[in-house]
């Protein structure tokens, strides 16, 4: 039966060959996007997710996207994770792309410990392509809304370097184990040893290897979303190409592009010169060149060689070069060997090195944290310069302000500004050392030398009038 055609069917009839002349352009302008999928687990080497989902919980590690897309030569698009309140707050941009070719992306949103777990509510994930949103599709992140997240940035000898947000300088750092037949429990409570900007160190004292989680607590109540950790073996790495070199690192560990999972660990390192991969620490060569190219639609870690170390721990390194390789199963190699070419085999987009470590021989075992000789991902030094921070206030007449801030046993000098506004108004800024003792200031500025370590107090006392105010300490260590 055909249907009689009004005014408004005409004007579409007539339209429609201009409306896909329109969708035509645009398509020619940006990668053509399948449909968007949402989940929390993705199938092992597949582009599917095999726990599809449209929500999670603050704590949970991550959240996924799946879609598949095809590209013109020299195009490019981008994975944005926007928030409640519209604000992009992770991205990764995909380039290199095979032209032509179907590539599978599954991208991470780090949730557990980083600033997404503060902010639930209904989040958006898009993919933009030349110019335009060619994708986009709504989830959402249940829980309390907090001011306060942690993300366990290092763990070494010194301790925990926490990465953080909304924490303060009397908040708690809690720790607890897992254990097989008992769950989570509580291992340790402690105060920030040292903290520089939003990076905190946390000394539990000597951690036995095992999987942990650390919650922060501030004083009014505040808890953040738990984040979890690995307590791997102290050993350090060298990076795994030639002494002297100048490699990039083009993703880290909690990586959106393919570091979550299984591979929250690993790094990649992309030549800028030269372009042989050399071992991290030495041990026995297992040797995997099989005759990979790029694999787009399939997560794939391609050529890759395994390094057992002989006390329990395995190193990989992936996406190698067929037909480089240096090195042949069974060989012992030492650290700095050269191993094979770095490649772009497998799930890969650019000439590169994938390198993760593990407890159990597979390349596919879950990875462990693990440091760098230089520090890249171990504890971070205490250094000269100086470490900042600011708070804003206001006092009336006879009206006491106060903060607690933490001074580290390296410190050299602890130093106060105060600036301040308002109509008559005149304040007195003082320090309190951890003994009690009152220090008041000159005038704007109060500066004690080898200060006393512990909890310091900055006052400020309003002596005439009404004012707000702000104060910046800055405490300068000592070098190490």
């Amino acid at each position: 039966m055909t249907k009689a055609c009004g005014a408004g069917c005409r004007w579409r009839s007539v339209a429609r060959p201009a409306f896909l002349l329109f969708v035509f352009a645009a398509a020619v302008q940006g990668a053509e996007i399948s449909r968007l999928e949402t989940g929390l687990a993705v199938a092992a080497d597949a582009c599917r997710l095999s726990c599809q989902a449209a929500s999670v919980q603050s704590h949970e590690a991550h959240i996924l996207v799946r879609f598949t897309a095809r590209v013109r030569a020299d195009e490019s698009f981008a994975v944005e994770w926007v928030s409640p309140a519209g604000a992009v707050v992770e991205s990764a941009e995909y380039r290199n792309l095979p032209p032509g070719k179907t590539v599978c992306v599954v991208n991470a949103l780090q949730i557990g410990g980083f600033v997404p777990a503060t902010q639930p509510g209904r989040w958006r994930v898009r993919v933009v392509s030349g110019g335009r949103v060619a994708g986009e599709r709504e989830f959402e992140i249940l829980g309390k809304a907090t001011p306060l997240a942690v993300r366990v940035s290092a763990v070494g000898p010194g301790g925990l370097i926490l990465d953080t947000v909304g924490a303060e300088p009397d908040t708690t750092v809690n720790i607890a184990r897992y254990r097989d037949n008992a769950g989570w429990e509580y291992v340790a409570v402690v105060l920030p040893s040292q903290r520089e900007g939003d990076r905190l160190r946390a000394d539990p004292g000597p951690l036995a290897p095992g999987e942990y989680l650390v919650i922060l607590r501030n004083p009014n109540g505040d808890e953040s979303p738990p984040a979890r950790f690995v307590v791997a073996s102290a050993e350090t790495y060298r990076k795994p190409f030639p002494e002297g070199q100048a490699w990039r690192v083009t993703q880290r560990p909690y990586g959106a592009f393919s570091h979550y999972g299984r591979a929250l660990h690993a790094w990649d390192f992309a030549p800028t010169e030269g372009r042989y991969v050399t071992a991290m620490r030495g041990g026995v060569v297992l040797a995997r060149d099989l005759r990979l190219g790029q694999t787009p639609n399939r997560r794939l870690f391609g050529n890759y060689i395994t390094i057992d170390h002989g006390d329990g721990t395995f190193a990989h390194y992936a996406h190698l070069k067929t037909g480089s390789f240096r090195v042949r199963t069974g060989q012992r190699v030492e650290a700095g060997q050269i191993l094979a070419e770095a490649g772009n085999s497998g799930y890969s987009f650019g000439r590169h090195v994938h390198v993760h470590v593990t407890r159990a021989p597979p390349i596919a075992a879950p990875s462990i944290p693990f440091r760098f000789q230089d520090g890249a991902s171990g504890p971070v030094v205490a250094s000269a310069a100086p470490s900042r921070r600011r708070w804003e206030g206001a006092a009336a007449f006879a009206q006491w302000w106060t903060r607690p801030i933490r001074v580290p046993g390296n410190a050299k000098k602890l130093a106060v500004r105060l600036e301040y506004g308002g109509s008559g108004a005149e304040l007195d800024l003082w320090l309190v050392s951890p003994e009690g003792r009152w220090i008041r200031a000159g005038g704007a500025r109060a500066e004690v030398a080898r200060p006393q370590p512990g909890i310091w107090r900055v006052a400020v006392q309003s002596v005439r009038g009404e004012g707000s105010f702000r104060v910046e300490p800055e405490i300068t260590l000592s070098s190490p």
